[in-house]
């Protein structure tokens, strides 16, 4: 009878030991890959952000108090405000925060949430009733989202073009000024909407870096932090598409 090779209980300890040890170097060496992998990200993402110097953010009643002249002096370059939203919303926060932003020079936008079941006539009512004639130096912004039980299959998208186009065409004549429809490329996609003279793109989902051509806004984070009085505040900033020489004849 062949005899067992029985090893000694200290070997089967120093194996497992072994064992562990090369379990613990691969997790850390994971760890340290994803953590790698991620600041090397954030280099990209800053260096591309380098090329895009004009940086603004988009302001609603969720983001409370906001300071202008702090956001001025992070380097921000223009604002955007809520104003309304389908037929009947309003922001609670729009008035003071138009008349608070008078003060920072800042040039300043409003924009009007839409809706896929309100009439672009009654939308239209509902954001002159709010805005008035306090609308910023910059275009206004139409934001064009899924919202509900709304998204690529269930919206009827002839009717919305529609109601898009209509709603542009009415705040342009009584504005006397371009509209910027801010919304993924899959949106304007699916609206057939080109961009000319008189509607411009506000691209939500536009890589920073890659060519956005037809793009005079392109969103770069959804929630960026500011430092503002002392407090860390999460806006979605975006850039302007183009050098600081194209922004002043932008705004001019």
């Amino acid at each position: 009878m062949k005899r067992r090779d029985i090893q000694p209980i200290y070997a089967e300890t120093y194996q497992r030991r072994k064992r562990t040890r090369r379990v613990g170097l691969g997790i850390f060496l994971l760890i340290l890959v994803i953590i790698s992998g991620f600041f090397l990200i954030r280099w990209h993402e800053n260096e591309q952000l380098k090329k895009y110097p004009i940086r603004g953010v988009a302001i609603d009643q969720s983001n409370g108090y906001i300071d202008f002249e702090s956001l001025k002096n992070r380097g921000i370059s223009f604002v955007y405000l809520k104003a309304t939203q389908g037929a009947a919303f309003t922001d609670d926060s729009f008035d003071s925060n138009f008349q608070r932003s008078q003060g920072s020079q800042l040039p300043i936008g409003v924009y009007h949430y839409f809706s896929f079941t309100s009439s672009p006539t009654e939308q239209f009512k509902n954001f002159v009733r709010q805005v008035k004639y306090n609308t910023g130096s910059l275009p206004i912004c139409i934001q064009i989202q899924y919202y509900g039980s709304f998204n690529e299959s269930t919206v009827h998208w002839k009717k919305a073009r529609r109601q898009v186009v209509y709603l542009s065409k009415l705040l342009r004549s009584y504005y006397k000024r371009p509209v910027v429809i801010s919304a993924t490329k899959q949106v304007i996609s699916r609206l057939k909407l080109t961009a000319d003279s008189k509607t411009q793109f506000w691209l939500t989902d536009g890589k920073i870096g890659q060519p956005n051509a037809d793009a005079t806004f392109i969103q770069a984070d959804d929630k960026a932090g500011f430092r503002l009085d002392k407090q860390l505040v999460f806006l979605p900033m975006s850039v302007f598409n183009g050098n600081r020489s194209e922004w002043h004849r932008y705004v001019d």
